[in-house]
């Protein structure tokens, strides 16, 4: 259920957790208040605020460390990004220093970077990349490995050219896993969980009066939703558009200069 959540699209993940928890809320609301249960919770008057805080607590650690997993996540897929870019701009360098006998590693190192950035890049922003076409990718490494690029590059260019290549390869593998990348389902559940306690905890302190449980709910469940739909925004750094693709781009330009 958490995964048809957060692959639901930049409004689903936002207006999910506010529906939902919302409506959590009005139940609260009706159940304590509005239902034949009515005279039970009356004479559960009495207890006290500080009830409330003690379960906000676990509530708010559980949020910050599933946020901190998800931003964690984010900036790793950023520095493969990153990283891939570099091995590219190597494997260029490198190409255009040998002339002529590197012009067809330069070709396909650069067919390689424009295949990411028109096939496999808006298919992770939809978060869709459920087929990886490493073509281009083999097509680099036949470039890389002729031996004719290996006489004309002596042995210490050429081994410079094949760590490039290893470099591009491992973070090619790092940002479609990130493409991918779920935090633990417990995590997730453990903080939906403690955040709905929170609210039954937020209403048992109001069960005299209506008015003051539905506004505390209200600006409880709000700021609940509100965390929810940001950690889950951030849960797919590519399809919220977190992750930049500058690096690549500026790796293909420097080609032409």
């Amino acid at each position: 259920m958490i995964d048809l959540w957060l692959r639901s699209g930049t409004v689903g993940i936002v207006l999910i957790p506010f529906v939902l928890l919302f409506a959590i809320a009005a139940g609260i609301v009706w159940l304590t208040h509005l239902s034949p249960a009515r005279a039970f919770f009356a004479s559960c008057v009495g207890i006290v605020g500080p009830f409330f805080g003690s379960v906000a607590l676990l509530f708010s650690l559980f949020a910050a460390f599933l946020a901190n997993d998800v931003q964690h996540q984010a900036s790793q897929a950023q520095m493969a990004v990153n990283r891939e870019a570099d091995g590219i701009r190597t494997i260029l360098r490198l190409s255009e220093a040998l002339g002529e006998p590197g012009s067809p590693l330069k070709s396909a190192i650069t067919g390689y970077a424009q295949s990411v950035l028109d096939s496999e890049w808006p298919a992770m922003r939809q978060g869709q990349l459920t087929t990886v076409n490493l073509d281009a990718l083999r097509r680099v490494i036949a470039a890389a490995l002729a031996p004719s690029l290996a006489t004309a590059a002596g042995p210490a260019v050429h081994q410079a050219i094949v760590d490039g290549l290893i470099e591009v390869r491992q973070a090619r593998r790092d940002r479609i896993t990130s493409a991918d990348h779920q935090s633990a389902v417990f995590n997730w559940l453990a903080t939906l969980i403690l955040g709905v306690l929170t609210q039954i905890a937020v209403a048992v302190v109001q069960l005299d009066k209506l008015r003051p449980q539905a506004l505390a709910l209200v600006v409880f469940t709000a700021a609940f939703a509100a965390t929810v739909a940001l950690i889950g925004l951030g849960e797919r750094p590519f399809t919220g558009h977190q992750i930049e693709d500058t690096s690549l781009r500026s790796a293909i330009t420097s080609a032409t200069q």
